[in-house]
């Protein structure tokens, strides 16, 4: 049942990485108390709770404890499984459906449901065995992505690609970790990632479509506007909503997108909750994504979205010169930084993102090159 909450309330949240840190404080300028669930005593999210507990895993007792505390509770992706969801819907206000709680823990699950509405998602198949991926390739072919088809189990995030029969050992050693998703690979133009939000009043906010780069290190920059054809964002915008409605959604929801060079659109995931490309949003737009979420959960009104400039794009500081990057943070007021120094790491260790703003993205691009902040 949908609840509203009210500022003096406590608002759980488990897990421990930069971007919880940042939902907590948020939740915390809004009014609200906040509780952390974590496994690791060093952790950014400490600084921003008003109390911590800490627990070896997230196991039936810690849960039961924490839920039982708090008035409200977020999870990040990957770290409980579909029963631990139950549980704590059971115990307190948890802002997930029934088919939310199955598909972000799931991977099996989501694409069934995707296709079940008719969006196109890339052509799959749930194997178990190196027999079934023999036969699962005869229609879905090479190349083919092989992933854990639950997110919470270790190595969750690390696919295989297949190219060809030579990548059968990688495959099975995957395999023998548990049940898995045999997927098509998709020659796309762009990749995209957009956040939707939607309250218990059933109002929404949809941020723009980011565009995704991969970078030689393995992390990612962000940047928008995204170079597609206004039809595409569009199709991203309806499916999106479609998707946000037909669940129930309330709270925040980042859809994946693989687009074609026949402008072919294709959701590749769905998370629940804020990723670290929500850091891309503290600066650079009226209202970040973290203080979009939070409303959205708590029941609060959703105000209309401005971009502060035309483009920018997003860099994970480990990718710069960090003295090149904090000699601009002395000197600018229309970059953007979201830079931190979790509990227990040294002081000149920094982690976050820099929003480099501008008239385009060719225009951030050459203040990248100027101001020599790039590695």
């Amino acid at each position: 049942m949908s609840k509203r909450h009210f500022p003096g309330e406590t608002i759980g949240i488990i897990g421990s990485s930069i971007t919880s840190a940042l939902l907590a404080q948020t939740a915390g300028a809004l009014g609200y108390r906040v509780a952390s669930l974590v496994t690791a005593e060093e952790n950014p999210v400490r600084q921003f709770a008003s109390w911590q507990t800490l627990t070896e895993s997230y196991n039936l007792q810690a849960l039961t404890f924490f839920a039982e505390r708090v008035d409200l509770v977020a999870t990040e992706v990957g770290i409980l499984t579909n029963a631990d969801l139950q549980l704590l819907a059971s115990l307190t206000d948890l802002t997930l459906s029934d088919n939310l709680m199955a598909m972000t823990t799931d991977r099996l699950i989501e694409k069934s449901y995707l296709d079940s509405r008719r969006c196109l998602v890339p052509p799959f198949s749930l194997v178990t065995t190196l027999p079934d991926v023999t036969e699962a390739v005869e229609s879905i072919g090479f190349p083919a992505v092989l992933k854990s088809s639950q997110r919470h189990v270790e190595g969750a995030d690390d696919h295989v690609m297949l190219y060809s029969e030579e990548d059968y050992p990688a495959a099975e050693e995957k395999l023998n970790q548990g049940a898995c998703i045999l997927e098509a690979w998709i020659p796309a133009e762009t990749t995209a990632s957009l956040t939707i939000l939607r309250n218990e009043r059933g109002e929404i906010l949809i941020y723009p479509a980011f565009e995704v780069v991969d970078l030689a290190s393995g992390r990612q920059r962000y940047q928008y506007p995204i170079e597609v054809e206004d039809a595409v964002t569009a199709e991203m915008n309806r499916l999106a909503q479609l998707v946000a409605e037909s669940l129930d959604l309330r709270g925040s929801l980042t859809l994946s997108f693989l687009v074609t060079s026949a402008n072919v659109v294709y959701i590749t995931s769905l998370s629940i909750g804020l990723g670290e490309e929500a850091m891309f949003t503290l600066g650079s737009m009226s209202l970040s994504q973290f203080e979009g979420a939070s409303r959205a959960m708590m029941g609060l009104p959703l105000p209309e979205l401005e971009l502060t400039y035309p483009a920018a794009i997003a860099y994970p500081i480990e990718d710069l010169n960090q003295e090149a990057v904090l000699t601009q943070y002395m000197l600018r007021t229309d970059w953007a930084f979201a830079l931190f120094n979790p509990i227990g790491n040294p002081t000149e260790q920094l982690t976050g993102f820099v929003t480099v703003t501008g008239k385009s993205i060719d225009d951030c691009l050459l203040q990248v090159d100027v101001t020599d902040i790039t590695k």
